[in-house]
Parts: structure tokens; sequence; C-alpha cells
């Protein structure tokens, strides 16, 4: 934080210390500015500095200090951040068949307006009264795991381009090429397999895989490349291949049958090598009236596919889901607010408090993962929001010694799942 551009005349706070606090409002899940300045007493204050080492800013200064930092500096700290994640390994027993890294893209709608902004920058839309509303749109690369971790590690705004006229405005599908090459920049080495819906499987997708050395699953809607379904239902019959699983739980009341299908030779798209797979899961419900209810996934993947891998493979692809659940939705209603309004002056500030946001909810969830947390929330059937709300009556309300804190020995954190 200290090489970041400080442009301020008075600079009465670190630049450590501005940013910590922007990051901080997130971390306590605060909601908005000015929900932690009402939280900001002298006692709060004062148990912040003995955790953080830091003094806690009024929210005006340090949004003040976001105004004039270029939002790149800080989405390279959120890079360096995970960078140091992976460096150490922590998340190399989540790879996707021991070798890759899932990354699920996808883009969500931040803000919403009656208006555009100064640099006419937010998308608009039309809508079938005649009203025009216009929004905030960003597509993200998001590190996901099974167990439920869904790690930011690059964002790219939907954005027009400032004074310049357009016949189109921007849309996911640009914004994804400009991510593709955020995500190289950050990670030159990290080995990828991106998982995408039906909306990504285009030539130029594959095409970006293929050059930075990416593997990928996308999902493969009934519509959607028509010449490869034609390819496909006159090879299914020959190369098919199938097995299937069953998983009881409740005490045998929820069955769980899978059966997984996939093409045994390569097909061709284009110039590209794409492998399909598909998992048609039945769920019997056997408590009281029994009750099926069966569902469909259907794949395209640049990896081989066998019987010793299908399963991952299907696993991984469904995985996609948690850039929504455990992505946006929890950013959106998990005490994050991300549709919230924090910055109406700038839309480059705006994008600051969204990288605060990111980073912030990295950091929560390597906390609220670790298994000692979810020991603790298990044995004493606590919920991670009533955590959160005794974490604030600690800072506002207990006298926290410094020297409790300076007998506290350094400890491992180790995930859970």
């Amino acid at each position: 934080m200290a090489k970041f551009t400080d442009k301020r005349k008075r600079r009465d706070y670190q630049v450590s210390e501005l940013v910590t606090g922007a990051i901080a409002m997130f971390l306590f899940k605060e909601t908005s500015r000015n929900a932690l300045n009402n939280d900001r007493s002298e006692h709060f204050r004062n148990n912040y500095f003995k955790i953080f080492k830091l003094r806690l800013p009024h929210m005006d200064t340090a949004d003040a200090f976001l105004r004039l930092l270029p939002p790149h500096e800080l989405e390279g700290l959120k890079a360096g951040l995970v960078g140091c994640l992976i460096e150490q390994k922590v998340l190399h027993r989540f790879k996707l068949l021991g070798s890759h890294f899932t990354v699920a893209v996808d883009g969500t709608g931040v803000t919403s307006y009656d208006e555009n902004d100064a640099q006419q920058s937010r998308q608009h839309k039309t809508h079938k009264s005649g009203k025009v509303t216009y929004s905030h749109y960003v597509v993200e690369a998001k590190l996901v795991t099974g167990s439920g971790l869904a790690i930011s590690l690059a964002s790219e705004w939907v954005a027009n381009e400032p004074g310049r006229k357009y016949d189109k405005q921007d849309c996911e599908q640009r914004a994804f090429e400009r991510l593709a090459q955020k995500l190289k920049k950050y990670f030159p080495r990290m080995p990828i397999c991106l998982l995408a819906d039906g909306l990504y499987a285009t030539k130029t997708f594959f095409k970006i895989c293929k050059t930075n050395d990416w593997e990928f699953i996308t999902v493969l809607k009934d519509e959607c490349l028509k010449l490869l379904q034609e390819e496909i239902k006159d090879v299914e019959n020959k190369n098919r291949q199938c097995i299937t699983s069953v998983d009881k739980r409740n005490n045998g009341k929820t069955v769980t049958e899978q059966s997984y299908h996939w093409i045994a030779e390569p097909l061709s798209y284009a110039t590209h090598t794409v492998h399909w797979l598909s998992c048609t899961e039945v769920l019997n419900h056997r408590e009281g009236k029994e009750k099926k209810t069966a569902t469909r996934f259907v794949f395209l993947t640049s990896m081989a596919v066998d019987k010793s891998n299908v399963r991952s493979i299907v696993c991984a692809g469904r995985n996609r889901w948690k850039i929504e659940n455990e992505g946006f939705n929890t950013q959106k209603n998990g005490g994050y607010a991300l549709t919230h309004k924090y910055s109406r002056s700038t839309f480059s500030c705006f994008k600051n408090y969204y990288q605060c946001l990111q980073i912030a909810h990295l950091i929560n969830q390597l906390a609220e993962h670790s298994q000692e947390i979810a020991d603790m929330l298990a044995t004493n059937k606590l919920t991670t929001k009533h955590v959160w709300k005794d974490l604030i009556c600690l800072l506002k309300m207990a006298i926290i010694e410094e020297k409790d804190l300076e007998i506290s020995e350094r400890f491992q954190i180790r995930l859970a799942g």
C-alpha cells in the first residue's frame, strides 16, 4: 500500500490507514460508509488500533482518497494476496484432477440508476414502457472450489468508452476478452481451467483458452452450436460411453442416481478440438410420498474424458454455480451490500470500493472456511451472521488488552472441506 499513488495535499493519515479502513467496512459487514461512521466511537477506534496497529479514519476521509486512487492499483493488491495463497499452496488440494485451478467466469449487475454518469459510461436499457435505466455491470473471474470458496482473481467492467460514439454498447463477451488479458497478466503461470455458462461457448472463447494454454468446461445449451450438435447426434450412438453411481443419504430416504455419458472420440468445431459429456441426476425422495426429480447437465471441455475422470469434470462444471451463489449472491445479500452505491462521485471511486469489497470477502472466506471456525459454528449451533454481530459488539463494548494480543501465539489456519 505504501507504493500506491498519493495525490493528496494534506496527509493526516497514511495510505495504509485509509485503504485498510475502507476494507474494514466490508470486513465488518457494515453495509455502508455511514454505518461504520456510526460505530466509530472512541472505544471502537481504540480497540481497532490495538488489533490493526492503524488508526481508523472517518469514511469521508477514506472516500476522498479513493476518488484519487487509480483502480488498477487496488486490483493489483488483490491479485498479489491471491498470489501469496497460491505460492504457499493453500489452495492446491482443490485443483481439478490435481493439476488445474477451477476459475469460474460470469457477469452480474451491480447498481442501477435513472440517469447516466458524466462520462456516459453506464450501460443503458429501454423498457417497454419507454423508461430508460442505466447500470454498472461487471464480469468476474473467481477461483471456485467444491467446499464453497469463491475468490476474486480479476474484474472487468462492462462500460461504454467515455467520449466515444458507438453503434453497439460494450458487452459481456468483449469484457471477457479484456478480463482474459488481465488474468494472464496477474497469473501468467497459473494452471487454469475456466468454467463458463453457455454464453461463452464460442470460437473466440475457445481461441482465448488455447492461446493462454488454459483448459475449459462450458455449458452446452440445446440451441447453441448447431453444426456441432449435428455431429454429436451422428457419432453419439457409436462412441457413447456410460457409467452410473448411486448415493443414499438421510438413512436411505434420499437416493441420488447419477448417469454419466460421454463420447469417447474428440469432436471438431472450427479449428478447435472439444469433448462432449453429460450427467443426468435423478433425486428420489422416499420420505412420505415418493417424489422424483431429474436434471440433466451437458458440457463441452478441452480435456479428454474417460471413466476415470468424468465424475470430476462434471463436478467441476457444476461448480460454476459457486460464482453466482457463494460469489455474487453472498456479496449482495450476505452483509457486503454489493449493490449499495458506495460512491456517486466518480465511476473510478466506485471501482475502488468494489475492489475493497473483494479483498475483504477473500479475508473473511479464509476465516469462515477455516476448520476452527467451522467446528465452533457446528458445536455451538451458531451462524456466521451471529458471529459477526458479536465481533462488532466486542469492538464497541469490550476492553481489549494489548498484552493479551501480544502473548497470542501465531497459528496456522487450515481450511475445512
